[in-house]
């Protein structure tokens, strides 16, 4: 027949089945916290390259509309000093003709 356990052996297989749970559940969370720290580390720095993105769009962004912005300076600044000579080309002929009606005046 078998031999039933003495209280001291079901409490020693209990003690035993308890610690080999225990290393199991430290195991697992052991697991849980690298797996966590883990995707935690990757989601900075995903996080980290899409701010990057994000940034350098917004200087190129930034950078294309500073560009535009000096072409259009430029340009106006073309157009206007276009005009200034054209007007002052009309002045000098303006001048000349009364600097020469000054210095030899016409008989009138």
């Amino acid at each position: 027949m078998l031999e039933e356990k003495t209280l001291l052996e079901q409490v020693r297989e209990k003690e035993v089945e308890l610690a080999a749970a225990y290393a199991r559940a430290c195991a697992d969370a052991d697991a849980m916290k690298e797996a966590g720290a883990r995707e935690a580390r990757e989601e900075i720095e995903r996080a980290g390259r899409e701010g990057r993105q994000a940034a350098e769009a917004l200087y190129e962004g930034a950078m294309d509309a500073l560009e535009r912005e000096i072409e259009q300076v430029r340009l106006d600044a073309r157009e206007r000093e276009a005009a200034l000579r054209s007007a002052g080309e009309t002045h000098v002929s303006d001048v000349a003709a009364d600097l020469v009606g000054f210095v030899a005046p016409t008989s009138e």
